[in-house]
């Protein structure tokens, strides 16, 4: 990838040795892909050894080119062998090993070419040199090489110390020593309790921005503010951070953290002291009353028994609704999977990381039973009986439910390709598929990914395959990558960054045939070209689950056919989320899911709502690059086009903008490029009066909206 403050930068390799040698070299040495560290760990362990062999071997035309080249191979041998046993026996490290090995190839050349080159200098100014000053250019080298390990030996421990350990803040102070250790929040800073770092109140940053600026780390998902991955507790300075939006609001409903925390993606410091603390589970702060005048909205209508089939983003949108707006009625959630609600936007940390499912759950272990929810994990509904009300579970139990709430998602389709049922072929979509696709790879011991499918879901699985240690291709069908929300130059951004981390892309391609024995071994695509596969997963879209409703009775085309209210052909029946169909909806995205679940939940009781799709921003999560598409990228409708002047290739910015609203927006580029657009979109703001600000390139205006 260029980097994106450099124009003349042509993106050759991750690291710029231009910028900082030294760092940039250490980097690479350490770096965790076998590939990329590997050839340079061997060219510089087998560099000694190649000097010692050119400088002793005897000529060629006596020995004999094959004598010659194996003599010379030997010694590479030997000090590639001494490198290992140095890494491995006295546990040096790789850059010391290669430092050492880098240097004493320098010796080795100068102790046996100094004696030349005294010469040479002599003949040339018409001297006699002395016989030990060969010797002595060599003690020169030897000097040399000894600095030149000394300050590697402390540059590589400022860079592990700056990479490795949580010791002090890269940016920010300690704020107990500004304080001197007053409880409060200091005046413009936003200070995290339990490490005492502490970062500047800033506007135009979320709070996410500077905890990892001030060297702190924190989980976090879609940075919209909608999957709940990163509550923060606010312990003192509420009133000092920037309103919720709507989609936060109702995430920190979902959560029953209203009032106690915020989201650290979207929130901002708009000026005066914060006070933050990490360590703290939101829940454990107290929880704010009910108001006294809150109406029972199931006593009220005589709804007792809600059951909700589902317990994904909108299914558990909808439990938390329903209880919010009854306390009293009884609620089931029926889950196919056997884990409660979970981040299903980082489940690619299953294939490459440490992390546990544990780690991904979105609710304390205690919500449920705070909220008064039954929860039957692992359970299959076989059957609706809409005559009694009543849901049949596959272990044959019933139960009966004034109204039900259909929310049972969608599931991963797999184009039809001779063999697509091999072992070794997979979806991703649920957190089953990457644990299987981990197993899989370590059993079968796998080289060779291809992902289909060049969308935002096919981008991060093959971005998370590729960190699990396999070379990985994207094939996407049409000319370019993201093509529904980028324009060319995004997707080309896309591409080469893709590319630069050793992605291949291939596009306008589909697989035709899926080829191996007793498993996956190669895929034939469309064009005729072959490619080694021992895992393929496919990506390329969904299919609404209907089965369930259909056997009902239910209306149902694509998806459960719903209005705006979203009633089904059965007025004790709704349904949202992927599941549901109604037009000029888009499915798969939290937002809408959470939007309907609202609707539904009003609308089983009695109350008057009707679904108004949300401004839906699509962002990659994925790291080393900010990519985010909305809307519309089309002056069609008379929206006025403003295009970024950037300079540099690697970074593009796009908005269309009609009566002051943004109407379509392709944002990509290195992190942070898109760092204010996402929350402008979601408020539906008006930035007529900084439209100006923005055709002359003042982007950061945007976080003033």
């Amino acid at each position: 990838m260029r980097n994106g403050y450099c124009p003349s930068c042509v993106g050759c390799q991750k690291n710029c040795y231009d910028f900082n040698l030294r760092a940039a070299f250490i980097s690479d040495i350490t770096d965790k892909a076998l590939w990329y560290a590997g050839h340079k760990k061997f060219f510089v362990a087998g560099l000694p050894g190649f000097a010692l062999g050119f400088f002793t071997a005897q000529d060629p035309e006596l020995t004999g080119l094959g004598a010659y080249y194996l003599y010379l191979a030997g010694w590479i041998v030997t000090t590639l062998g001494i490198y290992m046993a140095a890494r491995i026996f006295i546990r040096v490290s790789d850059y010391r090993a290669a430092a050492i090995a880098g240097m004493s190839a320098l010796v080795i050349f100068y102790w046996f070419t100094g004696d030349g080159i005294v010469h040479t200098v002599a003949d040339f100014v018409g001297l006699q040199a002395p016989t030990w000053a060969g010797k002595g250019i060599a003690l020169i080298a030897l000097l040399v090489a000894g600095r030149v390990i000394f300050n590697g030996v402390s540059a590589e421990r400022d860079f592990r110390k700056l990479n490795e350990g949580p010791a002090e803040p890269k940016v920010g102070v300690n704020i107990k020593a500004v304080r001197g250790n007053v409880d409060g929040a200091a005046d413009d800073l936003v200070s995290e309790q339990k490490s005492g770092r502490s970062f500047a109140a800033d506007p135009s940053r979320t709070i996410l921005d500077g905890i990892e600026s001030a060297g702190l780390t924190l989980d976090f998902g879609c940075r919209m503010g909608m999957c709940g991955a990163d509550a923060i507790a606010i312990v003192e300075g509420m009133e000092n951070l920037s309103p919720p939006s709507e989609d936060e609001l109702a995430t920190l409903r979902r959560l029953g953290l209203e009032g106690r925390a915020r989201m650290a993606c979207v929130c901002k410091a708009t000026g005066g002291g914060v006070t933050i603390d990490l360590g703290m589970d939101p829940n454990d702060l107290p929880e704010p009353p009910p108001p006294a005048d809150q109406t029972d909205w199931g006593e009220e209508t005589g709804i007792q028994k809600v059951v909700i089939i589902g317990n994904g983003t909108t299914g558990m949108a909808a439990a938390d609704e329903v209880r919010r707006l009854s306390p009293t009625c009884k609620i089931d959630v029926v889950a196919r999977e056997n884990h409660p609600f979970y981040n299903r936007m980082a489940i690619g940390r299953l294939l490459y990381g440490r992390t546990g499912l544990e780690d991904l759950y979105l609710m304390s272990p205690d919500w449920y039973e705070k909220k008064e929810i039954d929860v039957w994990l692992n359970t299959q509904a076989a059957s609706i009986e809409r005559d009694t009300n009543s849901l049949i579970l596959g272990t044959g139990e019933k139960l009966s439910f004034d109204k039900l709430v259909l929310a049972m998602g969608s599931q991963a389709m797999k184009p039809p390709a001779d063999g697509i049922d091999l072992p070794g072929c997979f979806v991703l979509r649920e957190a089953a598929d990457a644990q299987a696709i981990r197993t899989w790879r370590q059993d079968k011991d796998c080289l060779n990914a291809v992902v289909l499918g060049g969308g935002v879901l096919g981008i991060e699985a093959a971005d998370a395959l590729r960190r699990l240690n396999l070379k990985t291709t994207i094939i996407q069908r049409s000319d370019r990558l993201m093509n529904r929300e980028l324009d060319e130059k995004g997707s080309a951004i896309m591409r080469m960054y893709l590319e630069g981390l050793g992605i291949n892309v291939i596009t306008d391609a589909s697989v035709s045939k899926v080829l191996g024995g007793e498993r996956v071994d190669h895929l034939e695509l469309n064009n005729g070209e072959t490619l080694e596969a021992d895992i393929y997963v496919v990506c390329a879209g969904v299919k609404a689950n209907t089965d369930l409703a259909k056997d009902a009775g239910l209306e149902v085309n694509r998806g459960v056919i719903v209005d705006s209210q979203m009633q089904t052909s059965d007025p004790d029946i709704v349904a949202a989320g992927d599941v549901a169909e109604l037009p000029g909806a888009v499915g798969g995205l939290w937002a809408v899911g959470t939007a309907q679940a609202s609707v539904a939940v009003a609308t089983l009781f009695g109350k008057e709502a009707h679904y108004k799709p949300p401004s839906t921003l699509v962002s990659l999560k994925m790291d080393g690059i900010d990519v985010k598409g909305f809307g519309k990228l089309d002056t069609e409708d008379g929206a006025e086009e403003i295009i970024g002047l950037d300079v540099s290739e690697n970074q593009h910015r796009r908005l269309f903008v009609k009566e002051g609203v943004i109407t379509g927006a392709v944002f990509v580029g290195p992190p942070g490029t898109g760092q204010n657009v996402a929350q402008a979109i979601q408020k539906n703001a008006d930035i007529s009066s900084i439209v100006d600000r923005l055709k002359a390139g003042e982007w950061d205006a945007l976080g003033e909206v």
